[in-house]
C-alpha cells in the first residue's frame, strides 16, 4: 500500500483531511500519519467503494479533472486508535475522498472518515445526541455507483446545473421555511445520508425537521461557498468539495445540540448526489463534524479520555 501510495501521488500533492489529521505533508506522511495507524488498529482493514465517478471541474473558466469515492472501511477494531478503545468486533467507517489527477499522477487530494462513526460502535459518545438516525449508508439504490460507461458530458452537466440550481434555492430557507428548496428538486422519498452526530433523514419533512432545521436555528449569516468549490458530474452523479463549504455564526439553539457561542465557523464538506427523473434521490454528505466542535470549543477526541458512553448520552 505504501508503494501504491507513493508510485500514484506527486511527492509535492496537496493532501487536506479532516480534524485531527488536517494538512497532510505528502504521500510518505499519509502513509505513517494517516494509514499505519488506521492499519495497526484494524488488521483486516478492508475498503469497499459504493461509488466511483469522475469528471472535469463545472462551470464556466474552471479546470481540474477529479475523481469522487465513497464508501465505507470495513474490519475489526482490534486496537485503540485515536483514543477510541478496541472492541475485538467488526466496526465500519464511512469516507469521501476527492482525488485531482494531472498527468497521471494525484496532485490534490481532500478526504473526510466519519471518525465518530467508530466512536458510536465502540459505545463511546462525547457528543450531543444526533437527530437523524445511524445506520451503515448504502450505496446508490440502482446499483450504479461504480461507474465503468464512458462519461456521457450532456447528461452529466445537466445533473450538476441541477443540483447547482437546487443549493441556491436551498439558501433562501429560513427557521420558519425548512423545506425550502426540497419542493421541485428532491424525491419524495429521498435519502439524506448524513455524517454520524448528524444521522440520516428521509422525505422532505423528515430531511427539514432532522436536518435543515438546527442549521437555520442555529447558525445566523450561514453562506456556502458555491462559486468557490468545486463542482464534477458523472451521468446521474454529482459531487461536491468546499474547504471550506461555508462559513456561519453560531448564534441560536439547536445546532448540534450546542448552546450558541458566538462564534463564526467554517464548515467543511464534501458530498454526492444521485438524481432520479431530475429528482434528488439519495444525497450523501461528510461534514468535518470533528472540526466544527472543535471551533465551537469542544475537544471531541479529547472527551474519549471521560466516562461518556452511548447509554449515558441517551
Amino acid at each position: 500500500m505504501r508503494a501504491a501510495l507513493l508510485a500514484l501521488f506527486a511527492p509535492d500533492a496537496k493532501i487536506r483531511m479532516g480534524h485531527p489529521f488536517q494538512d497532510v505533508a505528502g504521500p510518505q506522511d499519509l502513509w505513517e500519519r494517516v494509514y499505519t495507524p488506521l492499519i495497526d488498529a484494524i488488521p483486516d482493514l478492508e475498503r469497499r467503494d459504493f461509488i466511483v465517478m469522475a469528471g472535469p471541474r463545472w462551470g464556466q473558466d474552471k479546470s481540474g479533472n477529479w475523481v469522487g469515492l465513497g464508501g465505507n472501511f470495513v474490519g475489526t477494531l482490534s486496537a485503540s486508535w485515536l483514543g477510541i478503545p478496541a472492541t475485538g468486533r467488526p466496526v465500519f467507517m464511512r469516507y469521501h475522498e476527492y482525488l485531482r489527477i494531472e498527468d497521471g499522477k494525484v496532485v490534490e487530494m481532500e478526504a473526510l472518515w466519519d471518525i465518530p462513526q467508530v466512536m458510536y460502535q465502540a459505545g463511546i459518545w462525547p457528543m450531543a445526541p444526533q437527530k437523524g438516525e445511524e445506520w451503515m449508508c448504502p450505496g446508490p439504490m440502482d446499483g450504479a455507483g461504480v461507474m465503468t460507461a464512458p462519461r456521457n458530458a450532456t447528461q452529466s452537466n445537466a445533473s450538476v446545473q441541477r443540483v447547482w440550481d437546487m443549493l441556491h434555492d436551498l439558501k433562501q430557507g429560513t427557521a420558519e421555511t425548512p423545506e425550502r428548496g426540497l419542493g421541485g428538486y428532491w424525491h419524495d422519498h429521498a435519502n439524506w445520508y448524513g455524517h454520524t452526530g448528524l444521522g440520516t433523514a428521509r422525505g422532505h419533512h423528515g430531511i427539514a425537521t432532522r436536518i435543515f432545521k438546527q442549521f437555520r436555528e442555529g447558525l445566523s449569516d450561514n453562506t456556502r461557498h458555491l462559486h468557490d468549490g468545486v463542482f464534477f458530474g458523472d451521468g446521474a452523479l454529482v459531487a461536491f468539495t468546499g474547504w471550506p463549504s461555508g462559513t456561519a455564526v453560531h448564534s441560536g439553539d439547536g445546532f448540534l445540540g450546542l448552546a450558541p457561542t458566538g462564534k463564526r465557523i467554517t464548515r467543511r464538506s464534501l458530498d454526492f448526489w444521485r438524481l432520479e427523473s431530475g429528482l434528488v434521490r439519495e444525497c450523501w454528505v461528510m461534514v468535518d463534524m470533528l472540526d466544527l466542535y472543535r471551533q465551537l470549543g469542544v475537544d471531541v477526541l479529547g472527551c474519549l479520555q471521560g466516562p461518556s458512553t452511548v447509554e449515558a448520552a441517551a
